[in-house]
């Protein structure tokens, strides 16, 4: 009888099409990833044997600092939900990852809420049996709620691409918190996955957030709402949070949308003092530019030489910028699929990922990531400058610099 990790094939994280198209090809695939996902592990027929489930395992943040995390519901009275109107205020859940003064008897975080392992498990997962994968144990580094060391620090921002959740950029998060920063997580409520509230209560993706099939003029229209309301959801934010740390500056960073959504929020009046795209596409659905500093790492091609709509866009962007070319990398390198997956496959040799997470080793990825956007976030919010932004190391090969 065929064990649980026989006939695997590749789960699509909506690979960004050669166009560029962004949110667009977000949206887009989504339907193709939900639908095809993963029939990377067969489930178990009647009265096979018994197989230990894999827990997939996030690689450690490097930095000098136990870490912790708390998860806060935040109500913005001030205006609609821009998915659902009737709802007359807009609901969010964020995760705070920040150093912890001391990690004693607080246990390690979850990487997703219950309710929304699971979601992502029979929504993204749903062919492979949790009695081979223990998506739901998944745990962090950070421990739940642990006192927050004292001091006054720079807090960081984070928003995922449209339909993506808060969860996938764990890995840069822990690595920022255990170097002193405090980083918040968000995500779209309504155009996310799964969000989990309190008491139990779970939001899903909302049809009003998806694009009609065929219809370019409503494709644009939801793009451009989904980077305004993004923006909005990322000042107010900003505001709620910051009350509670001594905030010395605000940098933000996000995928295939956030960045320009945090952009819109510092033209708009955020205090927002450096944003990174990690990495970001431009397209019609930018409106708005601030003029603080910006860091585009990319995979190879989504750049101001190779493509078309960042060539454009380019010389609008009038602070300091640079450009990196991660090589050998697709988009799932850049969020915590790079680790998640070869942990999966580690206990399930047979589970096939395909190029989800491009050909460049997970370990050298994730090492080149945190340590140029850490760089990035010293310079430009500590006035601490390593060298490493001024041109290609040895100690990361893989990263190039377009100029």
């Amino acid at each position: 009888m065929a064990g649980p990790c026989e006939g695997g094939r590749s789960l699509s994280c909506g690979r960004i099409a050669a166009g560029r198209s962004g949110i667009v090809a977000t949206m887009l695939t989504r339907r193709t990833l939900l639908t095809t996902a993963a029939a990377g592990v067969a489930a178990l027929g009647t009265g096979a044997p018994a197989w230990a489930a894999v827990t997939p395992v996030l690689t450690a943040p490097t930095g000098p600092h136990v870490i912790g995390r708390t998860d806060m519901h935040l109500v913005d009275r001030s205006r609609a939900d821009p998915w659902l109107p009737d709802r007359r205020y807009r609901e969010l859940m964020v995760s705070v990852w920040y150093p912890a003064r001391d990690v004693r008897g607080r246990p390690r975080a979850l990487y997703q809420p219950p309710l929304v392992a699971a979601e992502y498990q029979r929504q993204v997962l749903g062919k492979i049996s949790p009695s081979a994968l223990n998506w739901a144990g998944i745990r962090t580094h950070a421990h739940v709620d642990a006192p927050v060391l004292p001091g006054r620090r720079p807090l960081i921002l984070f928003s995922p691409k449209h339909f993506e959740i808060r969860s996938y950029a764990t890995l840069l998060a822990e690595e920022l918190a255990s170097r002193r920063y405090v980083v918040v997580t968000t995500e779209g409520t309504h155009e996310a996955l799964a969000v989990e509230f309190p008491y139990g209560r779970l939001e899903t993706v909302k049809p009003q957030s998806i694009p009609a099939p065929g219809d370019p003029v409503d494709l644009l229209d939801k793009q451009k709402r989904a980077v305004r309301s993004r923006a909005d959801d990322l000042a107010f934010v900003l505001r709620s949070v910051r009350s509670r740390f001594d905030v010395s500056a605000v940098g933000a960073f996000g995928m295939v949308g956030g960045a320009v959504a945090a952009m819109r929020a510092a033209a708009r009046g955020a205090r927002i003092d450096a944003i990174a795209g990690m990495p970001e596409v431009v397209g019609p659905w930018v409106t708005d530019v601030a003029p603080v500093p910006f860091l585009q790492f990319a995979e190879p091609g989504n750049n101001h030489r190779d493509n078309p709509a960042w060539r454009e866009f380019w010389p609008d962007l009038t602070g300091w910028k640079l450009s990196l070319r991660l090589t050998g990398s697709t988009w799932g390198s850049f969020c915590d699929y790079q680790a998640l997956f070869p942990s999966i496959r580690a206990g399930c040799p047979d589970y096939d990922y395909g190029n989800e997470i491009g050909t460049i080793a997970p370990a050298r990825s994730i090492a080149a990531q945190r340590a140029y956007l850490t760089a990035f976030f010293d310079l430009h919010l500590r006035g601490r400058d390593n060298g490493l932004l001024r041109g290609p190391s040895t100690e990361h090969p893989d990263v190039g610099f377009i100029v």
